[in-house]
């Protein structure tokens, strides 16, 4: 008779480790090029796992026995087997500049998250999670160019580079409606900002002038979150949920450097000499709170279908006591799931296909206003020899066509953005056994 030891293997240990191996490698040699990331912290990653990105983003009142939504550490609380959950993600971005008329194109491929949730009682609603993932990116390079009487022009050069990420532990306690959960951990980062101004001209060689900026920075965050469920018939609730984080104040520490550099063939542009250098200057950097409550329609096993709002207050964010182009910031998405059969033996009728939307305001306030809004879908293969198989590995989908920004901002940018998500679940890793 053929059984399941349930002892963890080694194996399940070292692809654990090697996703963070992934995520932080992959990470540095991501290549992209986008204007926006030089606000704030830089163009904000999505803060869902990749199942629920393909339902619009709805993670409030969403929650699983396998999947591990780390947007609201409540619903820890219904995990039922041990899950490493990684992702993938591949953005294309198009620029379209107005005024003059302009167009930027890039393209990246990085992990999402990597994170594992494990189930702390057989009896009781008892979770945890820790992970890694990150928070936004900084990476642009532009160049613009502008016509002076008596000098054939001026050249901007601006650079960018940089990114924030978040190391968090979890744990989440319920009854069978309540649902109450925590995040912690601790979130660091860096930036750098470089500006190089050139005149150009036929016959005159002129220097030009750099102004870079490099900022460390670090420090302890807390999200919390709630689930309640509402039972309607034996198998149909719904379930509403909020999570919100608390505002941080991060320690920075930034090098500030103006000099005047040469360009040489050999080995490019060369400081000639320092105007101005300001090392380890101490700061803050406050990182605003945020929210976000919504509600699910489910039948289980079948469908859920929900609505949820977001609201972040960016108009709080600082730097060094400084504010930036930003403002309060708000999504409204909407979105569900279907599953035809979940226990059919044919593939197609137990893969989840998923739909969702969103739209609201983008958290850069330039001239005006930037609206944005997105489509999305889905699907979810499970991965098992059969239908009755204890295997509950699964594999996620998403693809999402987003906008920023319109004809009356000066920018409009489109994102094409396709996402893999991986829930491996340890009995994978677990050796069988023969009696």
């Amino acid at each position: 008779m053929r059984s399941v030891r349930p002892t963890t293997n080694k194996n399940f240990l070292l692809l654990a480790l090697s996703s963070l191996l992934l995520l932080l490698v992959v990470e540095t040699k991501a290549q992209e090029n986008s204007p926006y990331s030089r606000y704030g912290l830089g163009d904000l990653i999505p803060a869902q796992n990749i199942l629920n990105r393909g339902m619009g983003g709805l993670s409030s009142a969403f929650a699983d026995y396998q999947a591990v939504n780390f947007n609201n550490p409540a619903s820890y609380a219904s995990l039922k087997i041990t899950t490493l959950d990684f992702g993938l993600d591949y953005t294309s971005r198009t620029l379209n500049a107005q005024n003059p008329t302009r167009k930027f194109k890039s393209a990246n491929l990085i992990p999402s998250y990597v994170q594992i949730g494990v189930p702390l009682s057989k009896k009781r609603n008892w979770g945890m999670n820790f992970g890694l993932r990150p928070i936004s990116r900084v990476e642009y390079n532009i160049t613009s160019t502008t016509r002076l009487a008596g000098i054939d022009s001026a050249e901007y050069n601006y650079f960018g580079n940089g990114g924030t990420y978040q190391f968090y532990t979890g744990m989440a306690y319920g009854t069978k409606s309540l649902s109450v959960g925590f995040n912690a951990g601790y979130m660091f980062g860096n930036k750098q900002y470089t500006t190089r101004f050139s005149l150009i001209n036929d016959s005159i060689a002129y220097k030009s002038t750099n102004s870079s900026d490099t900022t460390h920075f670090g420090g302890l965050f807390l999200n919390l979150g709630i689930q309640y469920k509402i039972k309607l018939s034996k198998s149909t609730f719904i379930r509403l949920g909020a999570h919100g984080n608390l505002q941080s104040n991060l320690n920075a520490t930034r090098n500030i450097s103006r000099a005047t550099v040469e360009y040489n063939s050999s080995v490019g542009f060369q400081n000639i000499d320092s105007i101005y250098f300001g090392e380890n200057q101490k700061g803050k950097i406050t990182y605003p709170a945020a929210w976000g409550v919504g509600i699910m329609f489910e039948k289980e096993g079948n469908w859920m279908v929900g609505a949820e709002l977001n609201s972040a207050n960016w108009n709080d964010y600082r730097y060094f006591g400084m504010a930036d182009k930003m403002s309060n910031a708000w999504t409204a998405r909407f979105g569900g799931q279907f599953i035809p059969d979940d226990k059919s033996p044919k593939f197609w009728q137990r893969v989840a296909y998923r739909l969702g939307t969103s739209f609201g305001k983008d958290p850069i306030q330039l001239d005006k206003t930037l609206p944005v809004y997105s489509v999305s879908f889905g699907t979810g293969f499970p991965v098992r020899r059969n239908v009755y198989s204890n295997q509950y590995t699964a594999v996620n989908t998403s693809f999402e066509i987003g906008f920023r920004g319109n004809n009356a901002s000066n920018i409009k940018e489109n994102i094409f953005r396709l996402s893999l998500g991986f829930n491996l679940s340890d009995i994978w890793f677990n050796k069988p056994k023969y009696q």
